[in-house]
């Protein structure tokens, strides 16, 4: 059996310079008006050594972006998980409390890339990601499709889009409340509502 090749630790350290320098430069100067010349200079690294890994800066913001997410991703593998459970609310499944604590992990890159600057590559990406880690919620706690009253898909897009926006709020009030907060409240409320009483 071969064993995977461990990336060389100065290649990673390379590549993070260089999203770090394209997330402030983003975050200063917006996106359309940033060089490569730029983003070598703020990482203090030659643009020979940025061309060694990456075609050019949309190259470098794809490949930052799907490097986060793949991170989000594997934190939110329910595969490893047991069925959720809506009984106790207070001990949110660790899938869904870690996808608050990897964003805080990189709450400059989400940040500038969401709250800020609403990347659309980015943002298309993460309501994916998160699409897909409702359904697959979803499929471990409703037995039948039918006893929902309305199609699969229209609950779980606007339950991404829900997620989404408080994500966003989260990180422009500077994550005020931890991850597990975050966590056990935004499934309550897309369980229960957001009331104590029904109101209606």
């Amino acid at each position: 059996m071969s064993k995977t090749r461990k990336v060389d630790p100065r290649i990673i350290r390379t590549r993070h310079l260089l999203r770090d320098a394209l997330v402030s430069l983003i975050d200063e100067s917006g996106y359309d008006s940033i060089t490569v010349q730029d983003i070598t200079d703020r990482a203090t690294i030659n643009r020979a050594t940025f061309y060694l890994h990456y075609r050019d800066k949309h190259d470098l913001l794809i490949s930052s972006t799907d490097d986060i997410l793949h991170e989000l991703i594997t934190n939110l593998d329910m595969t490893s998980t047991p069925v959720v459970s809506f009984v106790d609310l207070e001990e949110p499944p660790p899938s869904f409390v870690g996808m608050f604590a990897q964003i805080a992990k990189h709450a400059d890159f989400y940040r500038v890339m969401l709250a800020k600057h609403h990347m659309p590559y980015f943002v298309a990406r993460l309501q994916e990601v998160l699409a897909g880690f409702i359904q697959e919620g979803m499929s471990s706690v409703l037995a039948k499709e039918n006893a929902l009253t309305v199609p699969k898909e229209m609950v779980i897009r606007y339950t991404a889009s829900a997620f989404l926006g408080v994500v966003i709020w989260w990180l422009e009030n500077d994550m005020s409340y931890s991850p597990k907060y975050m966590a056990s409240n935004l499934l309550r409320m897309a369980t229960k509502g957001p009331y104590a009483n029904d109101p209606f």
